[in-house]
């Protein structure tokens, strides 16, 4: 007859399982490929947007440019404006620095009568001239705008070595552009710059 034994049969070792020494070894093969895919997508996504960007940087250089060696400053901007930006109604204002105060340079499909009430440097155009920085309608606060600033979409500021040089007013926009976006944003910052630029140049060339 076989017997129970004595207890001489050595005991039986239990082993826990080790994490192996790379965490990403856990992660299946397919989640990984897929983590891979979004990095790929996210990365594509930034070229594309910053060469989308460039395109029209590109294209407001030209046109300025141009508007240098054809003597129409004021042309050009509104149709860099209305070609990338998406507004045909724009008024682009002197700024005078020792007065404080603006006088209407240009205006493109507003009338002169609405643009009368923003020469006295109030709302959306004092804060730009005394922040340095352009205004947008949309990024101020509840009831800080005036009354005949309902259809300002922007005021763009012109400085040239922190000299203020003028300021563009954007009126509404085209029917099929509800509102900016990131990319008209960075058009701004080009016209903050280059637009007073140009707009120096072109007081030079008229003395």
């Amino acid at each position: 007859m076989t017997g129970t034994g004595n207890g001489s049969r050595p005991p039986m070792k239990v082993g826990c399982p080790t994490e192996p020494a790379d965490g990403n070894a856990l992660i299946p093969t397919g989640m990984e490929e897929l983590r891979v895919r979004v990095q790929q997508l996210s990365l594509r996504e930034q070229i594309e947007r910053n060469h989308f960007l460039l395109m029209r940087l590109n294209a407001a250089n030209a046109r300025l440019i141009q508007s240098l060696e054809q003597g129409d400053v004021f042309e050009g901007i509104a149709e860099i404006i209305a070609n990338l930006l998406g507004s045909e109604e724009i008024a682009v204002f002197d700024y005078h620095a020792a007065e404080k105060t603006f006088s209407l340079a240009w205006s493109s499909g507003v009338e002169a009568e609405a643009l009368q009430p923003f020469l006295c440097g109030a709302g959306m155009f004092g804060r730009a001239v005394q922040q340095g920085l352009s205004q947008f309608q949309e990024r101020q606060q509840d009831g800080a705008l005036l009354p005949y600033e309902k259809n300002l979409t922007a005021c763009v500021i012109l400085k040239s070595s922190r000299e203020i040089v003028g300021v563009i007013a954007i009126f509404g926009l085209l029917p099929q552009k509800n509102n900016l976006e990131w990319a008209d944003y960075e058009l701004v910052k080009f016209l903050e710059t280059y637009g007073a630029v140009a707009m120096k140049f072109q007081r030079l060339q008229g003395r």
